[in-house]
C-alpha cells in the first residue's frame, strides 16, 4: 500500500486576507519536498477557477513546479476539468508534462461540478457529455499515430500524416502507452466509476464510509468486467485522512485543534450537512460517510477524529491501516488531504515525517494480497 495527499488546495487564510496566493502555493511545493524526503508515493493538485478556498486554476503548472522540487514523489491531478479545456491542447501539453516529470506524471479527469466554473466556461448540464468526448480525443492523441479525424459534437481534430518537411506530428507520452489515468468518484453507484471502469482507468474514491466504498468498488468491477477489462485493486485509491504525531493524545489534539480539524469543521463538514434533493427524497452527502443506523446529527468532527479519519501514533495509525484495509478488502493507497499549518509547519512536517519513515513502511506490504491472505486465514 502506498501514502500520498491531495491538495485542493485548502486556503482559508487567503480568503481571510491573511495569505497571498503565492504563500498557498509555496505552501503545496514545501509539503511536495518532505513528502518526497520522508518516501511518500503521490501528491496531487486539484482544479478550481472559482472557488477562492480552493485556489488552484491549474494543477499542470503545479506539477511541472513540484517536478522540479522532487525526484521520486509521482505528481498528479485529481483532476483536469475536461469541459473548461481544449482536448488537444490540454493532450500536447500533458504529454509534455508527462516528459517533464521523468513519467512520474498522473492524469485525472472529471467533468467538474462547481456550478460557476461551469458558468465561467459557459459549460451547463453537457460537462459529461464534453468530458467523455474529451476522453475519446486524449486517447487517441496519445496512443494513434496513423492520420485521423474526430468530428465531435464539441470539437473537431484531424492528426495529419508524418511530414519529412516539419518532423512531425512528433510528441507522444514518455509512458507507455500513456500516463496512468484515474478518475474520481463520491456516489456508492458513481457514474465516473462505471466510465473508468468500462476505459480501464484507475478509481478514486472520496471520503466516504465503508458501506459506500464497497458498493463503489463493485459498480468499477462490473463495469471494468464488462468492457473486458481487469479489474486491479492496487490500483484504486482511496482519500482517508491521516493524521502521525508522537504520541495518540498529541495527534488527537492537534488534529481536531489545529488547521486539519477547523478546515473540516468550518469548510467541509458543512458542505457534507447540506440537503439536497435526490428523486424527491432529500439526503445529505454526509450520510455517505456514516455508520449503519446512525443519523447526520451525529456527523461531527469529534466523531470523525475518533471513528473515522486515521489519527494516532505510528503504532496507532499502523493498526488501523491495518483493519481498514482488511476491511475494504484491500487498496492500493490511501491519500489524505493536505492542510495549512504553514503557521506552524514543524508540527506538519514531524507529521510527514512520522508517516513515511514510521508507518510507510509497515504499510508497504499491506493492500490487495494481505487483505486477501486476511479474509482467507
Amino acid at each position: 500500500m502506498d501514502l500520498g495527499f491531495f491538495s485542493p488546495p485548502y486556503a482559508e487564510e487567503y480568503v481571510a486576507g491573511r495569505r497571498t496566493l503565492q504563500e498557498v502555493i509555496e505552501w503545496d511545493l514545501q509539503v511536495a519536498r518532505w513528502a518526497d524526503e520522508y518516501g511518500l508515493a503521490e501528491l496531487y493538485f486539484a482544479e478550481h477557477h472559482t472557488i477562492g478556498h480552493e485556489p488552484s486554476p491549474a494543477p499542470d503548472l503545479m506539477i511541472a513546479a513540484a517536478a522540479r522540487e522532487t525526484t521520486r514523489l509521482r505528481l498528479g491531478a485529481a483532476a483536469h476539468l475536461l469541459p473548461y479545456h481544449n482536448p488537444m491542447a490540454l493532450a500536447t501539453r500533458l504529454m509534455y508534462l508527462d516528459h517533464m516529470t521523468g513519467g512520474r506524471y498522473i492524469a485525472g479527469f472529471a467533468p467538474g461540478s462547481f456550478p460557476t466554473d461551469g458558468g465561467l466556461f459557459g459549460v451547463g448540464a453537457g460537462n459529461a457529455k464534453m468530458m467523455d468526448e474529451a476522453l475519446d480525443i486524449i486517447e487517441a492523441l496519445w496512443t494513434r499515430t496513423d492520420p485521423f479525424r474526430i468530428e465531435g459534437e464539441f470539437w473537431t481534430t484531424e492528426l495529419p500524416a508524418y511530414s519529412t518537411q516539419w518532423n512531425g506530428p512528433h510528441l507522444k507520452p514518455f509512458q507507455s502507452p500513456h500516463p496512468e489515468i484515474v478518475m474520481t468518484g463520491v456516489q456508492p453507484t458513481s457514474p465516473t466509476f462505471v466510465d473508468a471502469g468500462r476505459r480501464g482507468y484507475s478509481p478514486m474514491s472520496q471520503q466516504v464510509g465503508l458501506a459506500t466504498l464497497l458498493k463503489q468498488w463493485e459498480t468499477y468491477t462490473t463495469a471494468a468486467t464488462e468492457a473486458g477489462h481487469n479489474p486491479d485493486r492496487s490500483n484504486w485509491r482511496i482519500m482517508r485522512d491521516v493524521f502521525v504525531a508522537d504520541t495518540d493524545e498529541e495527534a488527537r489534539r492537534l488534529f481536531l485543534e489545529g488547521p486539519a480539524g477547523q478546515t473540516w469543521d468550518k469548510l467541509v463538514l458543512p458542505t457534507f450537512r447540506t440537503v439536497r434533493d435526490r428523486g424527491g427524497k432529500p439526503y445529505a452527502l454526509g450520510e455517505l460517510l456514516l455508520d449503519p443506523g446512525m443519523s447526520i446529527d451525529e456527523l461531527t468532527l469529534e466523531w470523525m477524529v475518533d471513528n473515522f479519519f486515521l489519527i494516532g501514533s505510528p503504532e496507532t495509525v499502523i493498526d488501523k491501516i491495518t483493519r481498514f484495509n482488511e476491511q475494504v478488502g484491500g487498496v492500493g493507497a490511501l491519500l489524505s488531504f493536505v492542510f495549512d499549518y504553514s503557521r506552524e509547519p514543524e508540527t506538519y512536517r514531524r507529521h510527514l515525517e512520522l508517516l513515511g519513515r514510521v508507518v510507510g513502511p509497515e504499510v508497504a506490504q499491506l493492500g490487495p494480497r494481505a487483505a486477501r491472505s486476511t479474509v482467507a486465514a
